[in-house]
């Protein structure tokens, strides 16, 4: 499975955004055999970016889908749902759609004159690629358990292809896989508490997640085991302190 990571998101992220390495792109499968849930979160998706909602917004109106749609049919498994969701927002996606995402906002950014920070790359541009991680952490981990090895594994792979190896990258991929796990962990009224703190605003992607302040290293050079997981400690950290947030936001005789 570890070789099935390493090929899958090295081939979304070369046919997603501007690499320097020329390689030819392996083909990309949906994330399973695309069923109908999939497909109306990735409609909707589309629908509110046409709206010119943010990613933000979208991610939200998202966690809000899932609950209505468990709400108005019982028949609905609501964990199945969430992944539908992270299904459709690949699907979205991979079919030209253009979310941006900071997390908790920008470290320092070193800014030049022809307006490219960060090893060449202009803002949206980076905030491009970290939508598409955090997509790709959240929709690998929700189908296939790989979300935090298929970044780590892009990263190495584009060190070795004349890119950098982005420490932020792997923290965003990190934030998609943790988010899925803290969704899917515990009962269908933590499922539910979970989605709708992020469906009503109270957590969003911009204000509830840590700045990306990990930085990268010079091109061609390869994070090491200890710092990739020191980066996955502080995204951790920061979701056990959702985590108790969420159980504590749950009214009275109700578990978490």
């Amino acid at each position: 499975m570890r070789r099935v990571s390493l090929y899958l998101l090295c081939g979304v992220l070369v046919t997603l955004g501007p690499v320097r390495a020329q390689v030819a792109a392996p083909p990309l499968p949906a994330p399973r055999n695309v069923s109908p849930e999939d497909e109306k979160f990735a409609a909707l998706a589309a629908y509110y970016e046409n709206e010119k909602m943010t990613f933000d917004q979208i991610f939200a109106a998202l966690c809000r889908m899932v609950i209505s749609n468990t709400d108005n049919d019982p028949r609905l498994d609501l964990r199945d749902q969430v992944r539908a969701m992270w299904g459709g927002l690949w699907l979205w996606m991979m079919r030209g759609g253009k979310p941006l995402f900071c997390a908790g906002g920008h470290d320092v950014l070193h800014v030049m004159e022809n307006g490219q920070v960060n090893h060449g790359y202009d803002r949206h541009t980076l905030e491009e690629h970290y939508a598409q991680h955090f997509i790709g952490g959240g929709m690998f981990e929700a189908y296939f358990d790989l979300g935090r090895d298929a970044g780590v594994d892009k990263e190495r792979i584009d060190a070795h292809m004349g890119d950098y190896f982005d420490f932020n990258k792997v923290a965003v991929v990190t934030m998609g896989a943790q988010w899925v796990d803290v969704a899917l962990a515990g009962d269908a009224a933590h499922t539910q508490r979970w989605l709708e703190l992020w469906g009503n605003g109270r957590y969003t992607l911009s204000k509830s997640l840590p700045k990306l302040h990990w930085g990268g290293l010079p091109i061609g050079a390869e994070g090491s085991a200890a710092q990739v997981k020191a980066v996955e400690r502080d995204v951790a950290a920061a979701f056990l302190r959702l985590q108790q947030e969420t159980a504590d936001s749950v009214p009275p005789g109700k578990s978490p």
